[in-house]
């Protein structure tokens, strides 16, 4: 498992502009239309401190000051990561698709 558990660190919230990012938005659409990530949130979520692993939906890493989601999921294409930001884009996009459904 790539999160790290260190000493309690306050993370801050996405803000709304973050929550907007288009380009991650795109993404997150993409991997769960392609099947790399489900449709629905996953039943098991882990998280601590990054470890300087690339985060699955912007690519960029996920530092030791950084809050890192884990996905334990048998509908996952691996072991996806994300960041703060990015895990609260992919619950808005799973929750948008059941909403349609």
């Amino acid at each position: 498992m790539r999160a790290q558990t260190t000493e309690k660190r306050r993370a801050p919230t996405p803000t709304k502009s973050q929550l907007r990012d288009k380009t991650i938005r795109l993404r997150v659409r993409q991997l769960i239309d392609n099947g790399r990530l489900p449709a629905v949130i996953p039943k098991r979520i882990l998280a601590g401190y990054g470890a300087g692993d690339l985060c699955t939906a912007c690519g960029q890493p996920i530092t030791n000051t950084q809050v890192v989601y884990d996905i334990e999921d048998d509908r996952c294409h691996g072991r996806p990561i994300f960041h703060m930001r990015c895990h609260a884009l992919l619950q808005l996009e799973c929750a948008m698709r059941a909403e349609l459904n």
